[in-house]
C-alpha cells in the first residue's frame, strides 16, 4: 500500500464522512512521513494546519489552539498575497475595535483585557478553504492529549463533520485503547468518527540508511555503521522468529514434574510472549542509540579494540530496550548486571561480553566514568588473550569454559590462589566460580580454604607494600547472594570486603605517604599531608615525627606544632580514626619532645626549646580532651 497515495485520495474527497487516521508505534516515523514526504508533495494543492494535542487538557484550549494555528498558516501567504492576508488583518481589527467599545472605560485604558491580536481568537472565524485552497487538519499525538477519549473525539468530529473540515489523526491506536476504561467504548466512537484507520509501517531499510548517512559523525565511525548497516535494520524491524523463541523456551523449560511447575513453566511462557510483542521499533530511540555509540566506540578503538561491530549491534539492542522500558536489571554472579529481557528480545545480536557495566551505567544512569571504564576494556582484552588454561580461568566465568580446560588447569589456579598470586577481583572470580561448580554439578578438586585465605591476605599485604593500586571498580558480591556461597567462600570473601570498605588500603597508603614526605621535604609535607585521610598516629608515623622536627630549622619548628595540630588535634571526635593506639603514640611524641626539649636548653638553643615547648603544650591539650571524652564515656 501506498501511504503517500492514500493521504492524497483521502484529501481530494470533498465533505468526509469522517476523519482518517495513521496509527502506528510511538516513534516510528508516522508524524515525519506527514511532514517531510507528504505535505510537500501537496504543498501546493491544500493548506496543512498542524495540530500537536500533546499536554492540552481542555476543549477550550484546543479550540484556541486550532484557530492560533490556523491564522499562523495564514500568515504566511505575506510573501505571497500581501493583499489577501491585510483581509485577515482588518477583520480581526474590525473584531477588536467592536469590543473594545462595550468595555468599561478603565478596562479599555488599561488594556487589561484583548490586548492582542492572540487574544481575539476565539471571536474570529476560520473555514475549511484559505484563499481558495482546501484546509486539511491535522491533529497529532492523539494518545497523549489529557482530555477524554470521547470529548477529544468528538470535538474533531466537529470539525469534519459540521465544519467540513478534511481531518488527519496521526495517532498509537493501541496507546489509546490502553488508556481507555472501556476499550469498546473506544470503538463504538471509532466507528462513528473516524472513516478508516491506516496503520503505518516504515520502511526500515530507508530509515536506517538516512539515519546513517545524514549523521554528522567522523569517517572511520560512519564506515562501521555503514559495515553493520543491515543488522542495524534487523533491530529496528524486530525481524526475529518469535515462534522459534517460543518453541526454544517450551524445550529447554517444560519438563515432567509436577503440575505447579508446569503452571509456572505457562506463566513464565505467557510473560515471554507479552514481552516479544513489545520489543521496540523507535526511530528516535535507534538514532540515540548509534549517535550516542559513538563515544563508545571512540573509547573502544582509543583501548585498541579493533573489530567494534558486536560492541556497536549489542549496545543498540541495549539502548533500545532501555529507552522502551522493558530492562529488567538483574544483579549476576561477576557482573553488575544481567539483562535476559535484552537477551530474549535480540537472541542473535546480542551478548553481553561486549557490554562492560560502565557503558550499562551511562546508558542506563547517565554516569560515564573514564576510568572504571577503561579498566574494563583492560580485562576484556585480557580474557580475549587468554591462552592457557590456567589463564583462561583466571579471567573466564566457569559456565563459559570447557570441561577439558578445567580439568586440565584447576590444580595449577589452586597453586596461585594459594601463594597470593590472584588480584582480588580475580579472587572473587574464583569464589563465584566455586558457587557456580555446584549450580552445574561439577566436581572441582579439593579446596584448602586456609590456604585460600591467606592468599587473599598475601596479595592485600602486597597492594599496601607497593604502589600498585586495588581495581576494586569491577567484581562485588552483594549480600542478597549471600544464601548461594558456603561459609568458607563467604568469609573468604569477607576478608576482601572489609579491606575495601575500611579504606584500609588507602590508610596505609597515606601512612607511608606521611613518613615519606615528613621525612624528606617538610614545605612538601606541610602543603600535601593535611587533607589526607588516616585512620591512626602509628609508632611508625611518631618516629618519623620527632627526627623530622628535630632535624628542621626554627622557622619550620614554629610552623611545625600548628600543622600538626590541624591534622590530629580532633582526632578524638573522629569516627574513622582509632584513638587508643593514636593517644599512645601521641603520648610517646610528647615523651620524646620533652627529651629533646632538655638537650635544647643544655646547649642554649633557647629559641629551639621554646617551639619544643610550645608544641607539648599543644599534644597535652589534644592528649587531655581524649582523656576527657574516655572519662565521660565510661
Amino acid at each position: 500500500m501506498n501511504l503517500i497515495e492514500e493521504l492524497k485520495n483521502y484529501c481530494d474527497i470533498n465533505n468526509p464522512v469522517g476523519a482518517l487516521m495513521l496509527s502506528g508505534e510511538w516513534g516510528c516515523g508516522k508524524t515525519y512521513l506527514i511532514k517531510t514526504k507528504f505535505i510537500p508533495s501537496v504543498k501546493d494543492t491544500y493548506v496543512f494546519v498542524c495540530i500537536s494535542l500533546f499536554g492540552i487538557d481542555s476543549l477550550d484550549k484546543l479550540r484556541v489552539e486550532v484557530k492560533k494555528k490556523w491564522l499562523e498558516k495564514a500568515s504566511e501567504f505575506d510573501s505571497l498575497n500581501g493583499t489577501k492576508v491585510s483581509r485577515v488583518a482588518d477583520s480581526c481589527r474590525r473584531i477588536f475595535d467592536t469590543i473594545k467599545d462595550r468595555l468599561p472605560e478603565n478596562w479599555q485604558k488599561k488594556g487589561e483585557v484583548v490586548s492582542s491580536i492572540m487574544d481575539l481568537i476565539n471571536f474570529m472565524p476560520i473555514s475549511n478553504r484559505m484563499f481558495e485552497k482546501k484546509v486539511i487538519l491535522v491533529f497529532d499525538d492523539l494518545e497523549r492529549t489529557n482530555i477524554s477519549c470521547t470529548d477529544l473525539l468528538g470535538c474533531i468530529n466537529d470539525y469534519c463533520e459540521n465544519q467540513g473540515f478534511n481531518t488527519i489523526i496521526v495517532a498509537n491506536e493501541e496507546k489509546i485503547k490502553d488508556r481507555s476504561d472501556n476499550e469498546l467504548s473506544y470503538r463504538e466512537i471509532k466507528e462513528k468518527i473516524v472513516q478508516r484507520v491506516i496503520p503505518f509501517v516504515p520502511d526500515y531499510e530507508e530509515v536506517v540508511s538516512n539515519s546513517i548517512e545524514l549523521m554528522s559523525c567522523g569517517i572511520e565511525y560512519k564506515g562501521l555503521l555503514r559495515k553493520n548497516e543491515k543488522l542495524l535494520v534487523k533491530i529496528l524491524s524486530g525481524d526475529f522468529n518469535d515462534n522459534a523463541i517460543i518453541e526454544q523456551y517450551k524445550a529447554k523449560n517444560y519438563k515432567l514434574g509436577s503440575n505447579k511447575e508446569r503452571e509456572e513453566c505457562q506463566k513464565e511462557e505467557e510473560e515471554l510472549r507479552k514481552l516479544l510483542a513489545q520489543r521496540p521499533h523507535n526511530i528516535r530511540s535507534f538514532k540515540c542509540a548509534i549517535q550516542d555509540f559513538e563515544r563508545v566506540y571512540n573509547k573502544l578503538v582509543k583501548e585498541d579494540i579493533q573489530d567494534c561491530s558486536n560492541w556497536l549491534l549489542s549496545f543498540t539492542c541495549l539502548m533500545m530496550t532501555n529507552k522502551a522500558g522493558l530492562l529488567q536489571e538483574i544483579t549476576r554472579y561477576g557482573h553488575l548486571f544481567w539483562y535476559p529481557n535484552v537477551e530474549k528480545l535480540y537472541p542473535e545480536l546480542f551478548d553481553d561480553n561486549f557490554i562492560v557495566d560502565g557503558f550499562s551505567k551511562w546508558v542506563i544512569q547517565g554516569e560515564w566514568n573514564e576510568d572504571v571504564i577503561s579498566k574494563e576494556i583492560q580485562l576484556f582484552l585480557k580474557k580475549e588473550k587468554a591462552a592457557t588454561p590456567l589463564e583462561i580461568l583466571r579471567t573466564y566465568n566457569l559456565p563459559e569454559v570447557d570441561e577439558e580446560i578445567i580439568d586440565e588447569g584447576f590444580k595449577d589456579l589452586l597453586i596461585e590462589v594459594y601463594a597470593g598470586n590472584l588480584s582480588l577481583d580475580e579472587y572473587i572470580l574464583f569464589l563465584y566460580n566455586c558457587c557456580y561448580s555446584r549450580m552445574y554439578d561439577f566436581d572441582l578438586p579439593t579446596i584448602d580454604w586456609e590456604k585460600v585465605r591467606e592468599g587473599i591476605r598475601k596479595q592485600i599485604k602486597y597492594l599496601v607494600e607497593s604502589d600498585e593500586k586495588d581495581s576494586h571498580s569491577h567484581r562485588m558480591i552483594g549480600d542478597d547472594s549471600k544464601e548461594h556461597f558456603t561459609e568458607d567462600e563467604w568469609s573468604a570473601y569477607q576478608i576482601i570486603k572489609e579491606f575495601r570498605d575500611n579504606n584500609v588500603w588507602i590508610y596505609e597508603k597515606n601512612q607511608k605517604l606521611y613518613i615519606a614526605l615528613i621525612s624528606s621535604d617538610l614545605n612538601v609535607a606541610f602543603r600535601e599531608l593535611s587533607n589526607k585521610r588516616y585512620n591512626k598516629f602509628s609508632l611508625e608515623m611518631e618516629a618519623a615525627t620527632i627526627n623530622a622536627f628535630k632535624n628542621a630549622d626554627n622557622m619550620d619548628k614554629n610552623h611545625f606544632s600548628g600543622w600538626f595540630v590541624g591534622i590530629w588535634g580532633q582526632y578524638s571526635n573522629s569516627p574513622e580514626i582509632e584513638g587508643q593506639g593514636t593517644t599512645v603514640s601521641l603520648k610517646k611524641l610528647r615523651d620524646d619532645l620533652n627529651s629533646v626539649m632538655q638537650e635544647y636548653k643544655e646547649k642554649g638553643k633557647n629559641i629551639a626549646a621554646g617551639h619544643t615547648q610550645n608544641f607539648i603544650k599543644k599534644l597535652e591539650a589534644i592528649i587531655k580532651t581524649e582523656s576527657e571524652d574516655t572519662t565521660v564515656e565510661q
